[in-house]
């Protein structure tokens, strides 16, 4: 055989090891499960995203809110799917098909995927953040400051340009009757071209110090005059849940 093929041959070779090896290691990863979600840990997952999983804290005001308002003929739209957990729950008890997760993030399609597959459900994911208007975004990865992702990171502040779509084009296209959106993928103006006449409800993780207390006054107002009020029952400081 010549030279050249023998080391094309052990190059093949090698990388079909190191990923047969890669699967072999995530497989043999713990699996803890969240309202009957698994999701894998590792080390992917920062030590403080860790804790709050094992220690069942992860989204789970979210998935308390969700499991109080989703309904049976809802189609879900998750904004800021972070480890994918929410959007498997909404899979797993109203079907695959009405699920639509976005992620801004590109370094958690894989822990997403993974969380899908251990699940058995199939939500349409799309890679993108989800702004006002279409266009590039760029988003600081950061593992101190993005709540919802969790992914290891360095402590400064990595600037990433992503694609970006906007509310009122997935709102056109998908139809959904429920909105999640998580803090990390709020944005002050981020309703202000959206449509919203179809939608029955949003949860929504609304913090002073990711968009300043003008800017939440300001997602609150966008939202009034959209029709919406805030269900003070269900609501807790961080998550909002707005109805018709």
């Amino acid at each position: 055989m010549p030279r050249r093929s023998r080391s094309r041959t052990r190059r093949t070779f090698q990388k079909l090891s190191d990923w047969l090896g890669y699967q072999y290691r995530v497989a043999r990863r713990q699996t803890i499960s969240i309202e009957g979600i698994r999701i894998r840990l590792g080390r992917h997952i920062s030590p403080r995203v860790e804790r709050a999983l094992t220690k069942g804290a992860y989204e789970r005001e979210e998935l308390r809110l969700v499991e109080a308002v989703l309904e049976p003929d809802d189609t879900v739209v998750d904004i800021g799917t972070g480890l994918g957990l929410v959007s498997a729950f909404c899979a797993e008890r109203i079907g695959s098909e009405r699920v639509f997760a976005f992620e801004a993030d590109p370094d958690l399609e894989p822990c997403i995927r993974d969380t899908y597959e251990l699940n058995g459900v199939t939500p349409t994911l799309d890679m993108c953040a989800v702004s006002a208007r279409a266009g590039r975004v760029t988003v600081q990865r950061n593992l101190h400051s993005v709540a919802s992702s969790g992914v290891r990171r360095r402590v400064r502040t990595t600037p990433t340009e992503v694609p970006g779509k906007s509310l009122n084009h997935i709102v056109e296209k998908l139809s959904p009757t429920l909105l999640i959106i998580e803090a990390e993928a709020a944005d002050p103006n981020l309703f202000d071209q959206a449509d919203l006449a179809g939608v029955r409800t949003i949860i929504l993780e609304l913090h002073d110090l990711v968009l300043g207390t003008l800017g939440t006054d300001q997602v609150r107002a966008s939202l009034r005059s959209a029709g919406f009020a805030q269900d003070q029952r269900l609501s807790s400081p961080a998550h909002l849940v707005f109805r018709r």
